[in-house]
């Protein structure tokens, strides 16, 4: 709001100052034409002028930020209607891929500052059953349900996204593995609290999630197939649960060929390389520590 009040009182400023400036041809060229202003109908031709002029600038003004404000608001529209998704109003899965990319670019530039992202994938378990036994039109409420406890969950600096029919990703920033593990397992409960369908036969709701915590400026792609292989491993083992791996800090010496693709290979098979240890991932947060990390990533 504040931007645009700035861009109209500039807009004010300079049809003002293009005005003063018409003013001041319209003199010089008056006094020529004139041949001075010893006569009084020279003169009050040029008031006359100078009037109509100062005059005629207010409606220009009011008609100019009219119209800039009419196309700033379509320009909005239509910049939404490009990056969010038209059913859940998150981002679309374009513009969720650029941001994710735009944050692994500064990630790339800032190495060394310790800062932790978790990527995670969720899908909707069940969903064809849902559409196929209720409709789609349920099926649709059950996805605008989704969106909308993800959004009031996160918080605003987090990014989250529609990637597929019933997929969504996020982008936790400033969020190692254990804040990740507790945020993605207070989602998947606060999901698993939705119904939908008729009130007298409500369908409950419950979502898979899977994740890679990472901390280096690794390809968008490899990160996807890391969440997702841990999305298919909740799958798997039963629905309606969370699997995330942990990705260590990736040094690539001289001579190694094991990469970070190598690490990558052991981090989606469910095994977590921190500080030389291993460690599985298969204990779940307790409720205390949900309600610790939900209050504080409220916004």
């Amino acid at each position: 709001m504040q931007q645009q009040l700035d861009s109209i009182k500039r807009i004010c400023l300079e049809t003002f100052g293009l005005t003063v400036v018409m003013g001041v041809v319209t003199v010089i060229a008056a006094y020529h034409y004139f041949d001075g202003f010893g006569f009084e109908s020279a003169r009050s031709a040029a008031f006359f002028s100078l009037g109509a002029i100062f005059v005629s600038a207010v409606p220009i003004q009011i008609y100019i930020i009219a119209r800039i404000s009419a196309l700033r608001a379509d320009n909005t529209q239509l910049f939404d209607r490009a990056t969010r998704d038209g059913l859940t109003r998150v981002l679309n899965k374009t513009t969720f891929q650029a941001k994710v990319e735009s944050e692994l670019r500064h990630l790339g530039r800032r190495q060394g500052d310790g800062q932790f992202f978790t990527l995670l994938i969720l899908d909707a378990d069940h969903f064809k059953r849902i559409n196929d036994r209720l409709g789609h039109a349920t099926g649709d409420q059950a996805l605008i349900a989704i969106a909308a406890t993800l959004r009031r969950s996160l918080r605003q600096d987090d990014i989250v996204g529609r990637i597929g029919g019933e997929e969504f990703a996020i982008l936790l920033r400033n969020a190692g593995y254990e804040e990740a593990r507790l945020v993605a397992e207070r989602l998947r409960l606060a999901i698993h609290g939705l119904t939908v369908g008729p009130s007298a036969q409500p369908t409950r709701l419950s979502v898979s999630l899977g994740g890679v915590t990472f901390q280096n400026a690794l390809p968008y792609d490899m990160l996807y197939r890391a969440a997702d292989a841990n999305l298919y491993k909740a799958k798997k083992n039963g629905r309606n649960r969370v699997d995330i791996a942990n990705l260590v800090r990736l040094v690539r010496q001289t001579g190694d060929n094991r990469g970070a693709t190598g690490a990558l290979t052991r981090e989606t098979s469910g095994i977590v390389v921190r500080d030389g240890g291993r460690q599985r991932l298969d204990a779940a947060p307790t409720a205390s520590e949900i309600r610790m990390v939900a209050a504080g990533r409220d916004r």
